[in-house]
């Protein structure tokens, strides 16, 4: 009997042991972004990659390009006027989440996250922290966090800038396998 419990312990601990071992990652996470002074100025890109890390290393990579408007016209200016996506094509995120122990990835439920780490747009790289949320379904993480962002402070639109919003709110969503 004693065999019986000890194993079962064993084997609980295992496995919650394996699912923080695994490399989470997904090439279809979703950045959305939407202005908040104008919202014409909206797009969505599907097409984003993410790696979720055993210890809590959190990335994202996207081609500027990949980011959609309803408005065509929209899109030409994003890429030709603003993001400069010839010039610059990717956008990065490197970070950590720093309360990565507290997800516990074999009990489905919710979990709050602060992630911080380093964001590059348009070739400048800038410091954030947001808070975020880890689901838990199945042992598999679906990541959400929104965050406002500063045109200017990524050297975006020129004199432009003065014509369009400047503070926009980032959306993502990741689901992980």
């Amino acid at each position: 009997m004693k065999n019986i419990i000890l194993s079962t312990i064993v084997l609980l601990m295992s496995s919650n042991a394996t699912f923080a071992q695994k490399v989470f990652e997904t090439k279809t996470a979703t950045v959305q972004f939407i202005s908040i002074d104008d919202r014409d100025i909206d797009a969505t890109n599907n097409e984003v990659t993410s790696k979720l890390e055993p210890n809590g290393k959190l990335t994202f990579s996207m081609l500027a390009k990949g980011f959609h408007f309803e408005m065509k016209k929209m899109e030409e200016h994003f890429n030709e006027d603003y993001i400069e996506s010839d010039k610059f094509p990717q956008v990065f995120f490197n970070g950590q989440i720093t309360n990565f122990k507290t997800i516990n990835f074999s009990k489905n439920g919710s979990y709050p996250v602060t992630v911080v780490g380093t964001m590059q747009v348009h070739g400048i790289n800038k410091s954030i922290q947001t808070n975020g949320v880890i689901d838990i379904v199945n042992g598999l993480p679906k990541a959400t966090a929104k965050f406002i962002v500063r045109l200017k402070e990524f050297g975006m639109g020129g004199l432009m800038i003065n014509m369009v919003a400047d503070k926009i709110e980032v959306n993502i969503t990741a689901s992980y396998k």
